[in-house]
């Protein structure tokens, strides 16, 4: 036995040049199969510690679902192959032989994405079109080594099982959940690592605290004034992982106050363990209870909202909320949309500063509408890490365009200027930020209404909205 795993070695490295091993080279042997497995499980658990982390458990009951893959090239071997030649085995020990010479090679493509440059906003816009490869290569390159073995043996055959084995592989992991046989304790039980530089909010008294902050944000709102255009706003900063979304999330609350008379009109929401004693969470509670005391307190014909997002943002157009120890559930464009529905909402101006913002586009747009955005809906947007002080679009459109210049849609093609040079200076794909505005809201709000001063405003209703 012991000469057989021997002999497999320059077999592997041949058929990893796509060179061809006479079938032999292969020993149909269920020990050779059982060390090789035995071998590919010790490899996955190493990498699991080195990448997850330790201490941690062995899951054995993932072993189940970790062997699954074995069966199906038993099977695949056994039904395709030929039989006087014993190709069930053969298979099994090609594949896994092949993946385990294959391994340092995707180690090494997972470790450079840890690197610093990785880390940054093209490294992740990379990483995140390009990431795959580092998964399907291995398969893509086992197929043609297995193609290249079985080719003497009958071309279509060989074809045909090389196809189907990676098609088998490929559509188990794709559609089953990946058997993790090393499970790390998370980090918040372990002892040999430092605490976590943020609030543990459900476990202080910080968390009762959020409904009377929230109470209190919304007491502070000013009613309409009659024959005004009022402007209110909502500042969401939903990520608390990176300072980055409350810096601007308050610069844009900060803007608004000063320049378009949203003092004692707006409301900052945010997630962030700095702001977490001061400010209300972001969460979907809090964004539609604002929303809806906003609007009993607005002249729906005559005031304009004004929502301000900035966070992580997904291909699926999810804009994330995050807080520690919390389960938030994502910002989505129909979510949003559903909230001004119900409120009563009629003219709105939406900002998104985040990824593949551009979805909200097609959701929110109407003619009593405004929607700008940080990207398109196939792009990343750049600037969301604590290395900025804000994000190139929340910079370029809030701080520096509308701080001067309050008609919207030069304020957006001075801000859209300024982003593709700076994107282009960093040698980053260009984010392509959106704007939409509808034709009534263009006649009406085209030209944001600036501070006028508070004269005899008429006393707060009491709202009718529910908080």
């Amino acid at each position: 036995m012991y000469a057989k795993p021997r002999r497999l070695l320059p077999a592997t490295l041949r058929a990893l040049f796509l060179r061809f091993n006479p079938p032999q080279s292969w020993p149909a042997s269920v020990p050779v199969l059982i060390f090789l497995l035995l071998l590919t499980m010790g490899v996955q658990v190493a990498f699991s510690i080195w990448w997850d982390g330790y201490p941690g458990i062995f899951d054995y009951t993932a072993l189940p679902a970790w062997l699954c893959p074995v069966l199906i090239l038993l099977l695949l071997g056994q039904a395709l192959g030929p039989r006087q030649q014993s190709w069930a085995v053969r298979l099994a020990i090609m594949w896994y032989a092949l993946g385990l010479a294959l391994t340092p090679l995707v180690v090494a493509g997972l470790a450079a994405t840890r690197l610093p440059w990785w880390q940054g906003p093209i490294g992740r816009q990379w990483v995140s079109a390009y990431g795959w490869a580092i998964f399907v290569t291995p398969y893509v390159w086992t197929t043609l080594a297995t193609i290249r073995q079985i080719w003497p043996v009958g071309r279509r055959r060989a074809v045909v099982m090389g196809v189907f084995s990676a098609a088998a592989l490929l559509g188990y992991q794709w559609y089953f959940p990946r058997a993790e046989l090393w499970v790390a304790m998370p980090a918040s039980e372990r002892t040999d690592v430092a605490p976590i530089a943020t609030l543990p909010l459900p476990e202080t008294a910080l968390f009762f605290k959020q409904p009377e902050l929230l109470r209190q944000s919304l007491d502070r709102l000013a009613a309409e004034r009659p024959g005004v255009a009022d402007t209110y706003l909502i500042s969401v900063a939903g990520f608390a992982g990176q300072g980055v979304f409350l810096r601007e999330a308050e610069a844009v609350q900060n803007l608004f106050d000063r320049h378009y008379g949203t003092r004692n009109r707006s409301v900052l929401l945010a997630n962030s363990a700095e702001a977490a004693q001061r400010v209300p969470i972001a969460n979907r509670d809090t964004v539609s209870a604002t929303i809806r005391e906003m609007a009993a307190l607005m002249n729906r014909d005559e005031d304009l909202l004004v929502v301000y997002l900035t966070s992580h943002g997904g291909r699926d157009f999810d804009l994330s909320l995050n807080f520690p120890d919390l389960s938030l559930q994502p910002i989505t464009p129909q979510w949003l949309a559903a909230q001004f529905k119900a409120a009563g909402i009629r003219w709105k101006l939406v900002a998104v500063s985040a990824c593949f913002s551009g979805g909200y586009v097609s959701a929110l747009a109407d003619a009593d509408s405004a929607i700008v955005t940080a990207a398109d809906n196939t792009h990343t947007s750049f600037g969301c890490s604590d290395d900025e002080e804000y994000t190139y679009f929340g910079k370029a459109m809030f701080v520096d365009a509308l701080a001067h210049e309050n008609r919207l849609p030069q304020a957006f093609t001075e801000a859209r200027a300024a982003i593709l040079k700076r994107e282009q200076a960093e040698n980053y794909e260009h984010s392509n930020p959106q704007f939409s505005m509808g034709k009534a809201f263009a006649a009406r709000f085209g030209t944001l209404p600036l501070t006028q001063p508070e004269l005899a405003a008429p006393p707060k209703p009491t709202p009718t909205g529910g908080r």
